[in-house]
């Protein structure tokens, strides 16, 4: 489907937007402390959603999400999250990020597009890429160099409605201070809250009140308070002297080869070629067919410890499939040169491995790696890569809380937290899944209606050779096919003329 211009969208008005009550803020240190968890995140990264709602039919005379209601809710929710009305700031002195200037505030943009939902549906259903700018021309503007995301609010919000009178939020937060699962709770509060107005004033009931959340949630970052905190000199050095399997500093050799990190900020510079984004939908039963071809053949089953889960089966075979890619487009072109190791990475949320509260907010994800030796990439059986990376899972979810409280410790006494380096290494061979769709992106998050899209677009931040997001569909809590995932893949744009021609890439795609 063509992608519509950004030309069809213009803002129309731009706000400020602060707390309903300036003690909210007032209240909190300032500076604001970020935790550990957060130390791990480029700042120039931010968490990029839009929501999109259909004007239903019955209601066509009445406006969905009016802008003063939502502008409303907006206040309120900053009641509940008063840090993300500040800026982000980089202490000089030892590079911790942390937020000022609080009480700056959030910024909701106002703008109309020409184009009708309806028009940009398939099917029925609304795709990303037939969007404004495949979703782009729906967010805010940003700017991803360091003194931009210094300068511009953490938190922004652009209110589009469609000439049918249907609704997008471009909902953007900076990672620095939250992961997707905080990001989606942020997002069913201000619902919450929203639908709380909205009842107010269909029954005009005075003594009602200010809405609140029923329950609120916890933003101040786990170990928080050992950042900057003071400390015994044998206690700030026993953290120092860890040696943690996932992190090290820099050395002044890499800096000096300009420091070989992970980052997602940019593509891999042996790669000229664009990055080019692509949406395929795997419904349960091609996923079931493939969890199926990606299991031991000699294993015991589901009681097994070499169980194979859905994430395992879907990630192995992308990873495959996309090393295979590589290696024929060097057969084909050895203008590409050599190609990186193979490397794999994934977050693992560890909220609940910490014990931290239901309502946590911030950052809780550590993001664990491996890599599956060449020659099983290349001509192994399926379930050989899917066992490697279902044991890395494993043993993520089994590392001791003891020996990551540690890690995270030794994070937080570094002098020079710009130094602090992960092991994985990205280049132009490395795969990095992100499991987005075991967060309810769709629950909770109605406000007149409930969404009939929430999906992430391709970003200049996103698109980067080997980058991929497992998406929940819109028939997430229908009768519909609820085991359905998402797959959003960037790779270099020449891998994806050999994938089209592999017939093993979808070849349970009638199963």
């Amino acid at each position: 489907m063509t992608t519509t211009s950004a030309d069809s969208v213009s803002v129309t008005s731009r706000h400020t937007v602060r707390c309903a009550n300036e003690a909210s803020w007032t209240a909190l240190d300032s500076p604001f402390r970020l935790g550990p968890f957060d130390q791990l995140v480029s700042p120039s990264i931010p968490v990029a959603v839009v929501f999109v709602y259909k004007q239903p039919a019955l209601t066509i005379d009445t406006e969905i999400i009016p802008v003063e209601r939502l502008q409303r809710a907006l206040t309120l929710l900053l009641d509940y999250y008063p840090h993300l009305t500040g800026r982000l700031q980089i202490d000089p002195s030892d590079g911790t990020p942390e937020i000022t200037r609080l009480g700056t505030g959030a910024e909701l943009f106002v703008a109309q597009c020409s184009e009708r939902l309806d028009a940009l549906s398939s099917s029925g259903r609304i795709l990303m890429p037939s969007l404004p700018a495949a979703g782009n021309a729906l967010f805010a503007p940003f700017d991803a160099a360091l003194e931009g995301v210094c300068r511009d609010p953490i938190f922004t919000v652009q209110h589009t409605r469609f000439a049918c009178g249907g609704v997008a939020l471009g909902v953007r937060l900076l990672h620095k201070v939250c992961d997707a699962d905080g990001f989606f709770q942020l997002v069913r509060d201000l619902a919450e809250l929203y639908r709380g107005i909205r009842s107010f004033e269909v029954y005009d009931d005075p003594t009602s009140g200010v809405p609140s959340l029923t329950h609120p949630p916890h933003i101040r970052p786990y170990m928080s308070e050992l950042i900057g905190g003071d400390m015994a000199p044998e206690e700030r050095q026993a953290a120092l002297d860890v040696q943690p399997s996932l992190f090290h500093v820099q050395s002044s050799t890499e800096a000096g080869a300009g420091g070989a990190s992970f980052s997602v900020a940019t593509s891999s510079p042996s790669s000229p070629a664009p990055i080019v984004g692509r949406f395929m939908r795997f419904s349960s039963r091609e996923l079931s067919a493939l969890k199926t071809h990606a299991t031991d053949p000699n294993s015991g089953g589901p009681s097994s410890d070499s169980w194979i889960s859905t994430f395992d089966a879907l990630s192995a075979h992308l990873y495959q499939s996309v090393y295979r890619a590589r290696l024929q487009l060097r057969v084909e072109d050895p203008k590409q040169g050599e190609m990186s190791p193979p490397n794999f990475l994934t977050p693992v949320n560890v909220r609940n491995r910490f014990g931290l509260p239901p309502r946590y907010f911030p950052n809780a994800l550590i993001c664990t790696y491996t890599g599956v030796p060449p020659d099983v990439l290349a001509s192994g059986p399926l379930w050989q890569v899917a066992k490697v990376l279902h044991d890395l899972t494993r043993t993520s979810s089994t590392t001791s809380k003891e020996e990551m409280n540690q890690t995270l410790k030794w994070i937080a006494m570094q002098p020079d937290k710009q130094k602090i380096r992960q092991g994985f290494l990205y280049g132009n061979g490395s795969l990095m899944i992100s499991q987005w769709n075991k967060v309810d992106m769709y629950a909770g998050t109605r406000f007149e209606v409930p969404p009939t899209l929430v999906s992430t677009p391709f970003t200049p931040i996103s698109l980067v050779d080997g980058l991929a997001y497992f998406l929940p569909t819109e028939e997430q809590g229908t009768a519909g096919d609820t085991g359905a995932i998402d797959v959003n893949l960037s790779l270099s744009e020449p891998l994806w003329g050999i994938i089209d021609q592999d017939e093993e890439f979808r070849r349970f795609r009638d199963a």
